[in-house]
């Protein structure tokens, strides 16, 4: 009687046979800003480009041109991927400027957890559908709250613009102190060493200007700075 094994045998020497491919991922646009959010990621958009991008897909570059038109709609669509993400609630008009700020939270965090990503959206107003839903349901929310319909429309561009600036320096700043960890300590002695007599309210307000951390200090200065466009905002709609 003979066995027959079912475990393969080693390819003989003399094969010409190949080991099949490794399977790819279907090309398609949700796979092609998949694997573009991957390389943002995990190298931020310097390292995101077409060519990388077909490299990472198994592919040719001129195969992603039959999805995309190029890298300004891809960044366009990574930046919709994100806006999906933001959630605005339904408005309540007595709590209105509440909801502002969990609004700014909202898109803050979406846009912290994707390094330098904030950065494609300077210059560039999104128009995609999950873009256009949460600008419409920001001027819902200001609007319940008696915001006048001019500083409503302006709001809606300038509350992202101060969120953007904010995530986008800090993924600078957090590139730079992976370079320079001791940067904002060299940079609080350099203050504290200015001459008194020339700089007297640098030197009486160091502590203040520098905080106790330089990373940790964003925290507080973003939720300064949404505070005072808030209750500015406020301000201006309690005039009416």
């Amino acid at each position: 009687m003979v066995f027959v094994s079912s475990e393969p045998l080693p390819r003989p020497p003399w094969s010409s046979a190949r080991d099949a491919p490794a399977s790819r991922r279907p090309l398609s646009r949700e796979a092609i800003v998949d694997a573009a959010m991957e390389i943002v990621d995990a190298e931020g958009l310097d390292g995101l480009s077409m060519r990388r991008l077909a490299e990472r897909l198994g592919t040719g570059p001129a195969s992603l041109y039959a999805h995309v038109s190029g890298r300004p709609e891809l960044l366009q669509l990574l930046l919709e991927r994100v806006a999906a993400d933001i959630h605005v609630p339904d408005p309540q008009p007595d709590r209105w400027q509440e909801q502002l700020r969990e609004v700014a939270h909202s898109m803050r965090n979406a846009l912290r957890g994707h390094r330098d990503l904030a950065g494609a959206a300077l210059a560039n107003i999104p128009t995609g559908e999950h873009a256009m839903v949460f600008a419409d349901r920001l001027l819902g929310v200001l609007l319940a709250g008696g915001v006048d319909r001019r500083h409503a429309a302006m709001a809606i561009d300038l509350l992202p613009q101060l969120i953007v600036t904010d995530v986008y320096e800090g993924s600078l700043f957090a590139r730079r102190l992976e370079r320079d960890p001791g940067y904002f300590e060299r940079l609080r002695e350099h203050w504290a060493a200015l001459p008194a007599t020339r700089f007297p309210h640098f030197a009486e307000l160091t502590e203040e200007i520098t905080g106790e951390s330089g990373q940790d200090e964003g925290e507080a200065r973003f939720a300064f700075a949404l505070e005072l466009f808030v209750t500015g905002l406020a301000t201006l709609t309690a005039r009416r």
